[in-house]
């Protein structure tokens, strides 16, 4: 079984269309507004104005994150190996008036200086890559000393593999996820994650976990309301309520911090 990467360039051109595929439209309400306040409250304890910073978005898609953290006043870059995807982030960057510079490239092979960003986030990407280790190897080299790391992955978990696997991409009532969008074998356990951040000098510093609000059934009954067409994802968005929460079974957030680097 291999991972279905190729979907996001299929796709790209539809990132910001708010009837667009469910996998690029979740990430827009369901988890993008979560992971934006957290990665901002971190900054924020970091530099006391954000003109200062600049941040290096790795697999930014169509600009989620990168537009909100362009509009903080953070100097904002944004890769991703998707040309249809960076297209569209460029585009919708234009039309917001915001000024981000967007590379298309390999998070595995940075196309940036050693020690050139004071923050980097890596949001839904690290379950999508053959070797993790070594895209976060390549950010630690990127980033300047006491740089911060921001990732949001998903773990491998029982309850992940019936969520992110049975549920939302393989039963027809609720699905929204292409197949294979992703592979279970693929999701990250924190402690192998922190075991790679060590390994090149990142010091992890926190791990949240991003869960909705509502009840189980409540979620299934949202889901089916919203195949029907009944309900919009920003309804869904606010239906789920989604947000950091201590239970980290299935996503999670956190953010590490670079100190010298261990070969």
């Amino acid at each position: 079984m291999k991972i279905n990467n190729k979907i996001y360039n299929d796709l790209g051109c539809d990132w910001w269309d708010e009837n667009g595929n469910g996998n690029l439209v979740s990430l827009r309400y369901l988890t993008n507004p979560v992971r934006f306040k957290y990665i901002k409250d971190v900054i924020k304890n970091h530099i006391d104005r954000p003109e200062d910073g600049n941040v290096l978005d790795v697999g930014c898609g169509g600009g989620y994150l990168a537009e909100e953290l362009a509009r903080e006043g953070l100097d904002v870059t944004g890769l991703d190996p998707s040309r249809n995807s960076i297209i569209a982030a460029k585009a919708h960057g234009v039309q917001e008036k915001l000024t981000i510079k967007y590379v298309n490239g390999w998070g595995e092979a940075l196309p940036f200086e050693s020690n050139s960003f004071h923050f980097a986030c890596c949001c839904d990407v690290l379950e999508h890559v053959e070797d993790f280790s070594l895209l976060i190897k390549e950010i630690s080299r990127v980033l300047k000393d006491g740089g911060v790391l921001f990732y949001e992955t998903i773990n491998r978990t029982f309850i992940s593999k019936m969520v992110m696997i049975k549920i939302l991409q393989e039963w027809e009532p609720v699905s929204f996820l292409e197949p294979d969008i992703h592979i279970w074998g693929m999701f990250i356990k924190p402690k192998e994650l922190i075991k790679v951040l060590s390994r090149y000098g990142l010091a992890n510093r926190q791990i949240r976990g991003l869960s909705p609000s509502t009840r189980f059934i409540s979620h299934l009954l949202n889901l089916r309301a919203l195949k029907k067409g009944d309900i919009s994802w920003q309804e869904l968005g606010k239906k789920m309520n989604v947000a950091v929460r201590r239970n980290i079974s299935c996503n999670y957030i956190g953010h590490a911090v670079k100190s010298s680097i261990k070969e």
